[in-house]
């Protein structure tokens, strides 16, 4: 063998040699990266990631195995770099949910649309592998679009800053409590000196501010559970009772907290710490973030806590419990109306205004948790909660608010931009404490009143001002007999409500938000009041002429409510009649006048309807009334069978005879159907020969008489007359017989009581004019068939024989 060759096997001996050992030593840091990950450490996790990465940085499962541990330990710009690299490699396939969490990445440094466009495309194309995270990525659609619109609407004049290095560290700061003046926080950066943990795990503890810069550690208190965390302080309004939580290690992150309370005496020497009820303190849950405070509205003490124990919406919630003068500790209730399926952490309740104030990722927000407000009635009904929006929300977590007493000042727990990072080098954690200094809220109310139907300034009126996050509290009233204007002052923050009222008037009601400090100088509302009836104006007229009908009785019926007496109303010298009516109510108008033939009409009012209705009613003079006035004839009748177009009969002679016919019209008309159908179908003749052939006669004398009258007085008509056929016979038949049928009808004219219109007739007072209609004018479907019984007993057929005065002029 030669040297080259034994050169050449040595080498690969030992480049394989190398590549083994490099293969060993990277699953043994993936090995400890994946302990630390479980393990919640994501600090190292972190590290050993980035490790494997130096060997291959194109190593799609170190790359999310990075992006993870980087999301988890709170890197979001390094992990938005790494899921960017995901989104992009050729096997991102295998990672559907990097698309996602890219929309969180981008969320977190405030890029809404960048945030939106990758949500939307993880939906896209992923949308249907986690339903979980498909409805939140929906839900922060939403989110990010609300947000969007709401980066130019900070809250005036509020000023927010950090609370600098004499308060913040490089580990959490959190928690703010304030019992007597003094200020006190919590922070996580005590050693635990009792673990061997590595890296060595901190503890947080509790501390008081007692200027702007100097810090003093509870020592005495610090170290009642060595090995253990204390925290999230909370005083009772009296100063008298502290409720604290007790925290230990579950991992590397994760805590299981109990909730404690201690007595403080009046020479403000803490006692010994005792353990709350197991009812409250559920076994293998935490239970953490208490709040005591006494309820303005039922003169109970109430706390507000966070846990995940079972009968919640999901993850943690807030729950809370009344504690009685004896303390005893009621069951805890999940708090429903404020709780969503995401977490909702860090309750505070602000006595002063009656709110509540907390933090969510459930509800649309700027980004992580953000703060809300909700306020409760007086039977603890909550509103829907509100974001306080900037800047007391960014797009990072925003938690732990707390008031000072004096309403101007303020405190968050937050890891926006310009909190310290525990980790610089990939720009980590932490919560750093803020300060919030809140302008006066002094807001002008301006209230407008008007006529919700003229839209008119409406003076008069009464107002009330009702403060709804003081129930308890009266309202202001005011009210102005000269102006529609109420001037109110009013605080920021709270929810009113208006009620404008008047005489003669329904009431009219808003309910508003105050806004947020500096966010109005004035708020203008107007409210509507409507009148409580709805006026009407009834205007009568002359169907002829169309001209005015003064001196109508117009009477108004209310067909809903029988017991009420018509109103009924004459005006001699107008055709206006105004009246008052009810909302949901029926009403008939009756309108009568002497020489005239009533008018009636029947409407409603609806229940919303309000204003002025107009109604127009036509009367027809009395002898216009009748029109038209029907005739009815026999078959073939008068003079059946002949061409002729005159006849000596008069009308009243053809009604002689053919009226005595209504059994056999009756009869055989009933034949031609089934037996219960026969005898509806007897009925509608019967009905015919009584309302339209006999009442067509009385109705003719009663026309007669009256233009007997009116020919007396002077006056001077002409009558149009109309004959119909049925089609029994051929078009040129029933031409002479429609000429015949008017005949009679004029007969009738002149016969007229021994002729008392002749004279009119002879001296053209009276002219009687005819249109004389045949077959053409007859209706299709009606039968030509003499074998036909219905051509002659029908229905159809009868009303068909038929002359009509069908018009008047005079």
């Amino acid at each position: 063998m030669t040297h080259r060759i034994l050169f050449t096997i040595i080498i690969f001996s030992l480049a394989h040699i190398g590549l083994r050992a490099q293969t060993a030593s990277r699953k043994s840091v993936q090995a400890v990266g994946d302990k630390s990950f479980a393990s919640k450490n994501y600090y190292d996790a972190l590290s050993k990631y980035q490790e494997l990465l130096e060997f291959d940085p194109k190593n799609i499962e170190y790359l999310y195995k990075a992006s993870e541990a980087a999301r988890l330990h709170g890197a979001y710009t390094l992990a938005a770099g790494y899921l960017d690299s995901i989104w992009v490699h050729e096997k991102s396939s295998q990672y559907p949910r990097t698309g996602f969490y890219r929309g969180q990445m981008a969320q977190a440094r405030c890029d809404y649309q960048a945030a939106i466009a990758a949500y939307k495309s993880f939906l896209s194309e992923y949308g249907d592998v986690d339903t979980f995270l498909s409805s939140l990525a929906a839900k922060e659609i939403d989110a990010c679009e609300w947000a969007d619109t709401q980066m130019d609407k900070s809250a005036k004049g509020v000023s927010i800053q950090n609370m600098g290095s004499g308060v913040n560290t490089n580990y959490s700061e959190f928690a703010p409590a304030v019992r007597f003046q003094k200020f006190y926080f919590s922070s996580n950066r005590f050693e635990n000196k009792l673990n061997e943990f590595i890296p060595k795990r901190t503890l947080s503890g509790a501390l008081e501010l007692k200027n702007d810069s100097a810090v003093v550690e509870l020592n005495e208190f610090n170290v009642l559970f060595p090995g253990k965390s204390l925290g999230n302080l909370s005083f009772s309004a009296s100063g008298e009772k502290l409720v604290f939580t007790v925290c230990e290690d579950v991992n590397d992150y994760d805590k299981r907290c109990e909730l404690y309370f201690l007595k403080i005496d009046s020479q403000g020497v803490w006692g010994s710490p005792a353990r709350l009820p197991e009812h409250i303190n559920m076994s293998g849950f935490t239970h953490t973030q208490p709040c005591l405070v006494m309820d303005p509205v039922t003169g109970l003490e109430r706390m507000f806590f966070v846990s995940d124990r079972p009968g919640g919406k999901g993850g943690l919630d807030i729950w809370y419990l009344s504690i009685s003068d004896e303390e005893i500790w009621s069951e805890p209730i999940n708090l429903t109306s404020i709780n969503t399926a995401q977490d909702e952490i860090t309750p505070y309740f602000h006595g002063h205004s009656n709110t509540l104030y907390f933090s969510s990722r459930g509800y649309l927000g700027l980004g992580g948790f953000d703060i809300y407000s909700s306020t409760p009635n007086s039977r603890f009904i909550w509103s829907t909660p509100v974001n306080l929006g900037a800047p007391f929300n960014s797009c990072l977590d925003d938690l732990y608010f707390m008031k000072a007493g004096d309403n101007k000042t303020a405190y968050l727990s937050s890891n926006r931009t310009g909190s310290k990072f525990l980790d610089d080098a990939n720009q980590a954690c932490c919560l750093d404490l803020y300060k919030l200094n809140i302008p006066p809220c002094d807001i002008k109310l301006k209230v407008l009143v008007f006529d919700a139907a003229t839209r008119q300034e409406l003076n008069g009126a009464t107002v009330y001002l009702y403060n709804l996050k003081d129930p308890d509290s009266a309202p202001i009233e005011i009210t102005n007999l000269n102006t529609n204007l109420f001037d109110f002052p009013i605080n920021c923050e709270k929810e009113y409500m208006i009620v404008a009222s008047r005489p003669e008037y329904l009431p009219d009601t808003v309910r508003f938000m105050s806004g947020k400090p500096g966010e109005f100088e004035e708020i203008i509302k107007k409210l509507y009041l409507t009148p409580k009836n709805v006026s009407l104006d009834v205007l009568t007229f002359d169907r002829q002429s169309g001209l005015d009908l003064n001196g109508t009785t117009v009477s108004l019926i209310d067909l809903t409510d029988s017991t009420r007496v018509p109103v009924v109303i004459t005006n001699l010298n107008t055709n206006l009649s105004q009246f008052k009516l009810d909302r949901c109510h029926k009403y008939k108008l009756v309108a009568e006048k002497e020489d005239y033939a009533p008018a009636t009409m029947e409407f409603e009012i609806g229940c919303q309807e309000f204003g002025k209705l107009t109604k127009n009613l036509f009367l027809d003079r009395i002898l216009y009334s009748f029109l038209p006035l029907a005739l009815f004839y026999d078959n073939d009748r008068p003079n059946p069978r002949t061409m002729d177009t005159i006849t000596k009969l008069s009308y009243s002679a053809t009604f002689e005879s053919y009226y005595p016919r209504k059994a056999e019209f009756m009869n055989k008309f009933g034949r031609l159907f089934p037996t219960g159908q026969g005898d509806s179908m007897r009925f509608r003749v019967n009905r015919f020969f009584e309302d339209s052939v006999r009442g067509g006669h009385e109705r003719l004398q009663k026309f007669l008489s009256i233009l007997e009258e009116e020919l007396a007085s002077g006056k001077k008509y002409e009558i149009f007359l109309k004959g119909y056929a049925s089609p029994l016979a051929s078009n040129h038949y029933n031409y002479h017989l429609s000429q015949r049928r008017i005949e009679s009808v004029k007969n009738e004219f002149y016969r007229y009581k021994n002729g008392a219109l002749k004279k009119f007739i002879s001296s053209g007072l009276l002219k009687i004019s005819e249109k004389p209609f045949g077959e053409e004018a007859a209706p299709s479907g009606i039968s030509d068939d003499l074998k036909d019984p219905k051509s002659i007993y029908g229905l159809r057929a009868s009303r068909e024989r038929r002359v009509e005065i069908i018009e008047i002029k005079e």
